[in-house]
């Protein structure tokens, strides 16, 4: 099995979630990281017993027994452990494991009615592949897949499946009527193969952002770009990059609309221009940023690039591996040295995110260190309520490492960052922080999950 190659431990942190209520961990053959999940987490976790075929059925009583005393040793709390039992589930699950099953020694495919049952948008898949299973190809319909260990002759490898899907295509009929009507008689909306440009005309600084048409149509009650509320309520302009899947940015058209909008002097007409986004959209921030020379990037969680020449080591994302990379816009991290400023933020601790912050060496870039909130910390930084304080500060030219300090203090209280500094404590050997921790947030409140950690202790 695959954890004769690999420690567990460094998988938890491959799974970018903010919270895990539910486990699901099929044929019981992940006792080890179903406990480590519930020793973060705190999560409930469960038997899902499916035949080769991929139907529900009774555990074998041994079986179970065997699987129940592993999780007991382990420290999972045994009022923490179910089991599913002959039925399929009726609820989702938030990850879901698949070790030494489908993919290894069952079809692949046979999974698929647990996946379309037990999914939800941010669920996560750890699953176990052998090296021509067909395992990619199936898992591309589901989401994005980051590949912790490389499947060999020799070797079993395993993935972590971000459950956000690929191929949903918005009807952009409704987009292009939204849009049309947002940017009015004084701006304007190109509708291109892949990708939509959306100007909407306020103040002499003008923000370009960039976002997945999917993620704004689907899962925003306001169905608007990246940012806007945001920006409206500043009185900036606004132009809007919405990329109808998940591309990168990747593609003449985007190119080619970047250019002729440069030659033709739009950015000439603003006193301050900003590109802004996040991962992808902070990838693209970051590259386009180019096409408006002085001026100022924001970019949260950014890749630098996907080449696979450049970046051998980034192994998310494998969907838009076959896209190209080159050009004058390809490596953000050389395209963003023509902007005036380049602010990076990134968790320090999610290491390809980091990979990639190192690859942005220009002289104008200033990095923003923002540690355990993980890959998608602009959505930590949302909740702790200074995400707009930090991209006002960053865009006005005002963000000082001391306000930023300062902003950033506000993490003591938020429930993610207590529970990986808690168990980051005691990965490096650091009970007695670990305690501290757990009795910083028991003053604070009752929490479930951070009492029994204190008891562990």
């Amino acid at each position: 099995m695959i954890a004769e190659h690999l420690d567990f431990r460094s998988v938890l942190p491959e799974l970018d979630v903010d919270e895990v209520r539910r486990v699901a961990d099929i044929n019981g053959q992940a006792a080890e990281l179903s406990a480590l999940l519930h020793r973060r987490y705190g999560c409930r976790v469960e038997y899902v017993s499916l035949d080769r075929k991929g139907r529900p059925v009774s555990p074998q009583p041994e079986d179970l027994q065997a699987w129940r005393d592993r999780l007991v040793a382990a420290g999972v709390d045994e009022d923490a452990i179910h089991v599913q039992g002959s039925t399929v589930p009726s609820h989702p699950y938030d990850v879901i494991l698949a070790l030494n099953s489908f993919g290894v020694r069952h079809k692949i495919q046979n999974i698929k009615p647990l996946l379309d049952q037990a999914l939800h948008p941010l669920s996560r898949l750890v699953i176990e592949i052998r090296k021509g299973s067909g395992s990619y190809p199936f898992l591309k319909a589901y989401g994005s897949c980051n590949t912790l260990l490389a499947p060999e002759a020799e070797r079993t490898g395993l993935a972590v499946l971000s459950a956000e899907p690929q191929e949903l295509q918005p009807p952009s009929g409704e987009w292009s009527a939204l849009a049309r009507r947002l940017a009015g008689g004084e701006g304007f909306f190109d509708e291109l193969e892949e990708h939509s440009f959306l100007f909407m005309p306020r103040g002499r600084t003008l923000v370009v952002t960039f976002d997945n048409l999917d993620i704004a149509m689907t899962k925003r009650d306001d169905r608007r770009p990246w940012g806007f509320s945001f920006i409206e309520a500043q009185g900036w302009s606004m132009l809007g990059v919405m990329a109808n899947g998940w591309t990168w940015f990747r593609h003449a058209e985007v190119t080619a609309k970047f250019e002729a909008l440069r030659d033709s002097g739009f950015f000439d007409r603003f006193e301050r221009v900003v590109f802004y986004g996040a991962s992808m959209g902070g990838y693209a921030a970051a590259a386009y940023a180019a096409a408006a020379p002085g001026s100022t990037v924001f970019a949260i969680s950014p890749q630098s690039t996907l080449d696979k020449r450049l970046v051998p080591w980034e192994m998310r994302y494998k969907k838009v591996w076959e896209r190209d990379f080159s050009g004058p816009f390809g490596d953000a991290a050389l395209a963003s040295q023509a902007a005036g400023e380049v602010h990076v933020m990134y968790d320090p601790y999610v290491a390809p995110d980091a990979a990639h912050a190192a690859r942005f060496t220009g002289s104008n870039v200033t990095f923003w260190r923002c540690p355990l909130l993980g890959h998608r910390l602009g959505s930590s930084l949302q909740q702790m309520g200074i995400l707009q304080d930090i991209a006002t500060g960053a865009i006005n030219g005002t963000l000082t490492p001391q306000r930023f300090r300062q902003l950033l203090r506000r993490r003591h209280g938020f429930a993610r960052y207590q529970r990986e500094l808690a168990n980051l404590a005691l990965e490096r050997g650091h009970p007695q922080l670990a305690r501290k921790v757990c009795d910083y947030v028991l003053r604070q409140r009752d929490d479930r999950y951070f009492r029994r950690l204190r008891q562990r202790l």
